[in-house]
């Protein structure tokens, strides 16, 4: 068994408040998107690896195309049209497609062999998290509606794995503009996702202060 990944790297990151978008700021003396790239070229079975940028980064990407063997798409406006647009590069013979945002710098090889061993056992299976917080739901934005029970509830990361011909069949219908993930589309046809549990160190760079926690992470495992 082998797989793809599509690294998502399309976003704007408006939320992170730099002119450049994050996932091209230099990390760790990297740029944040390269490390996801490197993760997944340890992996024996990654077989191919597709990055998602802007088109106005397709020029820019050239060297690293060259460098480590990778193709580069450009993006969409939404997130599932830039995933939709690295499904169109998949070779024929993967027999898995993974998806993984390229905010997520700190995804290690082992994270990604667990989450790919789960997804051949169930046929798609995906990188959480047990939410570590007390959930409230609001109405409103402003007023507790109600508390909600924090041990059945799970945060969702990436990588997500599914077969190939499963996830090219979701992408190939409507997809509603709610979506925010890969799964969530998977669940509407009624079949089961795994869940594996990669604790917090895969966190998603948002704000500022996670993109410091996540140069602080990189630096001590150079140590």
């Amino acid at each position: 068994m082998n797989f793809a990944v599509i690294i998502v790297a399309g976003g704007k990151g408006l939320r992170f408040g730099s002119k450049e978008p994050k996932q091209f700021l230099p990390l760790a003396k990297k740029k944040m998107f390269l490390w996801s790239i490197l993760a997944f070229k340890k992996v024996k079975e990654c077989k191919q690896i597709v990055l998602v940028v802007p088109e106005n980064k397709l020029s820019e990407m050239e060297k690293y195309k060259k460098q480590y063997g990778i193709d580069v798409v450009s993006g969409g406006k939404e997130r599932y049209d830039s995933v939709a647009n690295g499904l169109k590069c998949i070779k024929d013979d993967m027999d898995f497609v993974a998806v993984h945002d390229a905010a997520r710098p700190l995804v290690t090889e082992k994270i990604i062999k667990e989450v790919f061993c789960a997804a051949v056992k169930y046929g798609g299976a995906i990188a959480a998290a047990v939410a570590k917080d007390s959930i409230k739901f609001s109405k409103n934005g402003k007023i507790i509606s109600k508390s909600i029970d924090r041990k059945n509830i799970w945060q969702a990361q990436t990588p997500q794995i599914f077969k190939t011909s499963l996830l090219k069949k979701v992408y190939s219908g409507k997809i509603a503009k709610n979506i925010t993930d890969d799964a969530q589309l998977i669940e509407k046809t009624g079949r089961k996702v795994a869940l594996v549990d990669c604790g917090y160190e895969n966190f998603k760079v948002t704000q500022p202060i996670d993109f410091i926690t996540a140069k602080a992470v990189l630096r001590l495992r150079s140590l």
